[in-house]
């Protein structure tokens, strides 16, 4: 009654001296008691269900509770909350006490335990899951588990999404299947990488290069292993090869990896691990050159199946491809290669960053008569500053191959 006097009087002209003053401050004094009405309003209508569930609990009374087909929870034809996937999600009005979410829990519990138990039961049996994006394992579009870091990228470990009501026993049990099933995932998806990993070979050098094709996530350039390469016969590298290791021109990869659902699994696996770089993504399945000038990761790239050039990348296997186009088109030496269609196509580029791309590979551009002939130039005249070109350097055998 006094505050609304205040504001009666100082809105009155000259009822009172420094009227702007008395205003403010009445004004101040009615939004603070405005904010105290709220709070005890909040206060007086805080979770009514959940004090009749503690009496009840007290009392021990036998609660009629359901759940519905569209997972709500019902205690007493009450709504109380929702089942997410294994979890689940208490209505509560805002301000409840702890006292009371645990009696909302404790009186769900004699149904939502039993409902969620048999779930994972469904869940085992029937195997429809997925891990997706955001590195979470979802059953009916919920999720039901997440990966966490392991000891490497491709031994993730996983971290539960279920509700405290689930029994210990059957925490372990959905654990135990969760981690097999993604274990089988990767050893499938991924076979030629974790064959490499447990290739026993008594040949050091084939050991030393699964090694290191497996440490690089499957994807090598050659003059990275060029001392390797040179004490391989044709017999050792048979051996790799029925692994699925491409011996390629430029790198050394496993060709299985290049796959969509590879690339899509190695790259959250490797994200995963790193706890970085989630912007980072693939790209679109179906690309095989990429013009962009943004800084992308050029690491990242890589295990995408993608080798940098200026400002280019270019889909691994369908640089190989490239290279066998322009082997076959010319078997003469110190002859130039005549640009066809049937090259730019491979890429699916254009004929002017086509050009762009062979200079930044090392090759001259000639055009004569309408049209264009490139010639590959000699190390001498490339990278000045490395002078001693390894013999397994996919340039000099370019140049080995007749290809100037």
């Amino acid at each position: 009654a006094n505050v609304r006097t205040w504001s009666y009087v100082s809105n009155k002209n000259n009822w009172v001296e420094n009227q702007d003053y008395w205003i403010e401050k009445t004004k101040l004094l009615e939004d603070r008691l405005s904010d105290r009405l709220h709070e005890e309003l909040t206060k007086t209508f805080i979770d009514k269900r959940a004090s009749i569930l503690a009496r009840g609990l007290k009392q021990d009374m036998e609660f009629d509770t359901k759940i519905l087909e569209n997972n709500d929870v019902m205690i007493d034809n009450q709504f109380i909350g929702k089942i997410n996937g294994l979890k689940l999600k208490l209505d509560l009005k805002k301000g409840a006490l702890e006292t009371d979410i645990k009696s909302l829990k404790k009186a769900a519990r004699q149904s939502v335990g039993p409902e969620l138990e048999k779930r994972i039961q469904i869940i085992i049996e029937t195997d429809l899951i997925e891990l997706k994006d955001d590195f979470k394992i979802y059953w009916n579009n919920s999720s039901i588990g997440k990966l966490i870091t392991g000891k490497d990228y491709l031994n993730p470990k996983i971290e539960l999404i279920v509700d405290d009501i689930l029994e210990q026993n059957y925490r372990k049990k959905l654990n135990s299947y969760l981690e097999k099933w993604l274990e089988d995932k990767i050893n499938t998806t991924l076979k030629s990488l974790i064959d490499l990993k447990y290739l026993k070979d008594k040949n050091s050098s084939i050991k030393a290069l699964a090694y290191q094709l497996y440490e690089n996530n499957g994807v090598l350039k050659r003059d990275q292993v060029s001392e390797y390469l040179k004490k391989l016969g044709q017999n050792e590298r048979k051996i790799l090869r029925d692994l699925g290791v491409k011996f390629g021109r430029y790198h050394i990869f496993l060709y299985r990896l290049i796959k969509p659902d590879s690339v899509s699994l190695r790259t959250l696996l490797w994200k995963n691990h790193h706890q970085k770089y989630f912007d980072l993504k693939p790209p679109t399945f179906g690309l095989n050159f990429l013009n962009d000038n943004k800084n992308k990761n050029k690491n990242f790239m890589l295990l995408c199946g993608f080798e940098k050039f200026d400002n280019f990348y270019v889909r691994i296997d369908i640089l190989e491809r490239l290279f066998m186009k322009i082997i076959n088109s010319n078997t003469q030496k110190d002859k130039e290669v005549k640009m066809i269609p049937e090259m730019i196509n491979l890429l699916g580029c254009n004929k002017e960053n086509f050009k762009k791309l062979l200079k930044s590979m090392n090759y001259k551009i000639i055009e004569r008569n309408n049209e264009i002939f490139f010639k590959y130039k000699h190390e001498k005249n490339f990278r000045k500053i490395n002078k001693k070109v390894s013999k397994e350097s996919p340039f000099r055998i370019l140049k080995d191959l007749y290809l100037g």
